[in-house]
């Protein structure tokens, strides 16, 4: 009689998990109704069992569940799942919160690292998830017809449900569209547009540090206010200041304060649906949805003065036939400032410490600039500079401002997507995990885990500057196919050139002026142990002591 009777618990949890593997609602109504009044309502058929109600609920509750998360883990394990081929950890096959966990320390890039290194080129990461790491997946997952991005940017903007930001629109049409409108901003011609306002950043920059001989400073911390003040310039008309206030209004630190949590939600997607119920959680969004719509406002109120980058955004030449509305503008304001201030100072930062660890590459580079004679404002010429741009794209190579680079997933009702020989059905997400891919042997050698400018040089500054690292021809590869620092496709880094151009005149003029040692005390490994991947790159300390170059 009692197997008869759990007969319907039973049945309801296995067609429970049919339909959270068909639907994958994540509405608060339909997980109440669905793991909470189901059960409940075969109480009555329990009772007969049971000398009350509460019993026989939390009977019928307790197989419900049990019955849904055993069929759940049998069929996540079983060869009949779609990705059942695809080696990985035992616990990422069965719950996404496994890797949810292990990313919550900020060391999501090594462990990424380590899968490929034991389990292959393709690792299965979680119940419906692959990471890749051959150049071969670049092209077909992010290119021209490739995948639009996955459900992890509908965790990252939870109260952006109109108008949401360029970076996190998954349709492939609403993403063109929208780029159309920021690429205005990202021409030849605007960036050039820029220039004097970057100089007066860079002049501001180094004459703080300048006052601040013989002192420790951190430098990763003047590196980033110094990038979020160039980011607002351009996406407000005017600058946070935060390298003449500081942090006076705390909204810096809020935003790295939560970048563990926008990590840990991004790979739960489900859970920002709650997370931001919460009044604590929700205000900090608000705080900064409101400080970049003042900002809007204010700009708007005030007119253009020059063309900056909110010039473009809101389309105040007049181009678009329904312009973008405020909301939509300050949505894209935020964008600007986090894409365009935490992807650069990282660089830099990761930049100085990695010369401040190799005195012989310092040395080279500021040989190369002191020769050149060349000034800040020279965009041009720094450019063609050979070691500069060396040092730049080898930091870039260890360290990507985005460390795992970005998760995609087939067309929602697209039918899957063929990554060559490999088939990702929908609900299917999928990345190139770009930390690995370019520290692989196969793509750059030799040393691919180490310092090393000169991968980049001409064969004959090759041989004259290492000769002894690069005489065996046989043993050097140079892979640029692999090379994805600012990712790739129709979704890659739009504001790359400027970004590029922003580094380049603070490293020339930082070079020309200032000469910085690690301070005493200061274990320099420690740098790269403090360094956490929470979706952006989240450094530690960088203290140095400044001094004026003679």
């Amino acid at each position: 009689m009692m197997d008869s009777l759990l007969l319907a618990p039973l049945t309801a949890g296995i067609i429970c998990h049919g339909v959270y593997n068909k639907l994958e609602p994540r509405q608060l109504l339909w997980h109440v109704a669905l793991l909470v009044l189901v059960p409940l309502s075969m109480t009555p058929l329990l009772l007969p069992l049971f000398s009350n109600v509460i019993w026989a609920a939390l009977v019928a509750w307790s197989v419900y569940l049990a019955t849904l998360a055993t069929s759940i883990t049998v069929y996540r394990l079983s060869p009949f799942h779609p990705l059942a081929k695809y080696p990985g950890p035992l616990l990422c096959k069965i719950s996404k919160i496994y890797f949810a966990f292990v990313s919550s320390g900020g060391k999501q890039h090594i462990y990424y690292q380590q899968l490929h290194l034991r389990y292959g080129d393709i690792v299965r990461i979680g119940p419906n998830e692959l990471s890749f790491c051959t150049p071969d997946a670049i092209a077909p997952m992010m290119g021209t017809g490739g995948m639009p991005k996955a459900a992890f940017w509908d965790a990252e903007f939870p109260l952006q449900k109109e108008n949401r930001s360029l970076v996190g629109l998954r349709n492939p049409h609403d993403h063109a569209r929208r780029r159309r409108i920021w690429s205005r901003g990202f021409t030849a011609e605007a960036i050039k547009s820029y220039k004097p306002l970057l100089e007066r950043r860079v002049d501001q920059l180094v004459e703080n540090l300048t006052q601040r001989a013989g002192q420790t400073v951190d430098l990763a911390q003047w590196l980033s206010w110094f990038t979020y003040d160039v980011m607002n310039d351009l996406a407000f008309g005017r600058g946070a200041e935060l390298m003449q206030n500081e942090d006076a209004g705390g909204l810096w630190h809020l935003m790295k304060n939560a970048m563990p949590t926008a990590l840990l939600v991004g790979h739960l997607p489900w859970l920002a649906e709650y997370y931001i119920r919460i009044p604590a959680v929700a205000n900090a969004f608000k705080l900064f949805i409101y400080f970049a719509l003042e900002r809007v406002k204010q700009r708007y109120t005030e007119g253009p003065t020059h063309k900056d980058l909110f010039y473009h955004l809101m389309d105040e030449a007049g181009l678009e036939d329904t312009p973008p509305n405020l909301d939509q503008a300050a949505n894209d304001g935020e964008l600007a400032i986090l894409a365009g201030s935490d992807t650069v100072s990282p660089t830099l930062s990761n930049l100085f410490w990695l010369l401040l660890c190799n005195p012989i590459a310092y040395a080279r580079l500021k040989d190369e600039i002191d020769a050149a004679k060349i000034s800040v404002g020279d965009v041009t010429a720094q450019a063609q500079l050979p070691y500069l741009n060396a040092v730049i794209n080898e930091t870039m190579r260890l360290f990507p401002a985005l460390l795992s680079g970005s998760i995609r997933a087939p067309l929602v009702g697209g039918g899957g997507h063929w990554i060559g020989p490999h088939f990702l059905p929908d609900g299917t997400t999928a990345y190139v995990h770009t930390y690995t891919l370019q520290r692989d042997k196969r793509n750059f050698s030799p040393l691919p885990e180490k310092f090393l400018p000169e991968r980049w040089l001409l064969q004959e500054q090759q041989d004259l500057l290492e000769p002894s690292v690069f005489g065996d021809r046989t043993q050097v590869v140079h892979n640029t196919t692999a090379f994805i620092p600012f990712s790739y496709g129709p979704a890659d880094c739009i504001g790359k050139r400027l970004g590029l151009q922003e580094m380049r005149m603070a490293v020339v003029a930082i070079m020309q002026r200032l000469k910085f040692r690690f301070a005493g005390g200061f274990d320099q490994e420690s740098w790269e142990a403090e360094m956490r991947d929470y979706f952006l790159l989240s450094l530690g300390r960088l203290p140095v002591i400044v001094n004026r170059r003679m």
